[in-house]
């Protein structure tokens, strides 16, 4: 399969659409979910308060039994601290004082507030109360009916949000014992090219592509760890596999990368050239199971997808360090679960116009940013000066140029965070 999207948007559209990740989910205990991605929504098991309760410090009555605005002379009947028990149901004609958080008594419908009344606030309850609202409360007034926080059934939060502090305490509140969140993305990359040396990245890869001798035209692998870093902070597991440049050696490597793994990477070997080796293997004149296409993308224009033996969803990457960056970034991350990939709008700093002068270009231009924090609190895109892979030492942010990243404003720009 071979087709051509030259918009770099069409093309995430389809790597979104047609790569689902379908990682393990697990029930953990609330309290080893915090920083976890939500599999699925979660939901209140019952109502919070459970039964109506006083929503301030005050005295429970009856709504009938009031004169106001003539102040209102009864006996107190209960004393009702917010506390474990049975209450029991308020007589006609008297009162209750009743704490903030404590059940309301059946047969008072409202409370009124322990500032309107002559009793001591501290203390032992009163024998009775002289109770002054200005005006006659409506019913209900400092009520907290059942369900009226938190609902039976209300979604608490949605499938793809992040375990934080504030869930932990509803679940807690509520009694949930435990969250249902995704199992990390496991991820093989592979990385091709003949001209590689150097040890692969991670423990126990294989498949090494030479040593860390310098010979003529040897290049320093770097893809694989700088991609395994960027994948292992959006939670992944990450294997580095390397694969010379014989289709043959890729075949077996594939495979090897796609045995136990969610989604395969691939770097290099995608481009117009006559050792191309994945473009070989998987494009038209070989299994036909990827497609590739040439994008209005600089760096990082190569890009292909497809899917390996046994379903596993593949993507291939360009085999320069920055183009297999912005790739990652642009098109792989949106499909991890809770990763934070989507542009944003964000004041730019460019003194050279350098993204001003690459709106006039199709499609995307991308450029190195790093995140600067004014003083009035407002935060800015400042551009980094350097060629290739050097700026990006310091780079947080993509930033994006080009006819394909317009903004309302020439002082904005789209960024996405690294």
């Amino acid at each position: 399969m071979s087709t051509h999207h030259s918009d770099p948007w069409r093309w995430r559209e389809l790597v979104a659409r047609e790569l689902r990740l379908a990682p393990a989910v697990h029930e953990v205990p609330v309290r080893e979910a915090a920083g976890r991605v939500l599999a699925s929504a979660v939901r209140s098991p019952e109502d919070v308060p459970a039964v109506a309760v006083s929503a301030m410090d005050g005295f429970a009555v009856r709504r009938a039994d009031l004169l106001a605005p003539a102040p209102t002379r009864l006996p107190v009947a209960m004393d009702l601290p917010a506390r474990l028990g049975a209450v029991g149901a308020l007589a006609p004609g008297s009162a209750a004082r009743i704490m903030t958080g404590a059940p309301v008594p059946a047969g008072a419908d409202l409370i009124v507030e322990v500032e309107a009344t002559d009793a001591d606030p501290r203390g032992a309850a009163p024998a009775e109360v002289v109770l002054a609202p200005r005006a006659l409360p409506e019913p209900l007034r400092h009520v907290r009916g059942p369900g009226e926080e938190i609902a039976r059934g209300a979604v608490l939060a949605q499938a793809g949000d992040r375990v934080g502090a504030g869930l932990i305490g509803l679940a807690c509140t509520l009694g949930i014992p435990g969250l249902p969140v995704h199992g990390a993305v496991r991820v093989g990359v592979v990385v091709t090219g003949d001209e590689l040396v150097g040890e692969p990245a991670a423990a126990g890869a294989d498949h090494a592509a030479g040593t860390a001798d310098e010979a003529p035209g040897a290049v320093r692998e770097s893809n694989g760890a700088m991609l395994a870093a960027a994948l292992e902070a959006d939670g992944c597991t990450v294997r580095i596999l390397r694969s010379g440049d014989e289709p043959a050696q890729l075949e077996a490597v594939l495979d090897e990368a796609a045995d136990g793994a969610d989604l395969v990477l691939t770097t290099g070997g995608i481009g117009h050239g006559a050792y191309d080796v994945v473009k070989e293997l998987l494009g038209p004149h070989g299994r036909d199971t990827s497609r590739f296409s040439h994008l209005a993308l600089r760096p990082g224009g190569p890009q292909g997808l497809g899917v390996l033996r046994g379903g596993v969803p593949v993507v291939h990457l360009p085999g320069t360090p920055v183009g297999a960056l912005v790739g990652l970034h642009l098109f792989v991350r949106p499909l991890l679960p809770g990763a934070d990939a989507a542009p944003r709008g964000m004041l730019l700093e460019d003194p050279h116009g350098r993204i001003a002068r690459s709106r006039a270009r199709d499609g995307l231009v991308v450029e190195p940013g790093r995140t600067v924090h004014g003083p009035d609190g407002s935060t800015r895109a400042v551009l980094q000066d350097g060629r290739r892979l050097a700026p990006y030492g310091r780079a947080d942010l993509l930033v994006l140029g080009g006819a394909g990243a317009q903004t309302a404003q020439a002082d904005t720009a789209l960024v996405v965070p690294l």
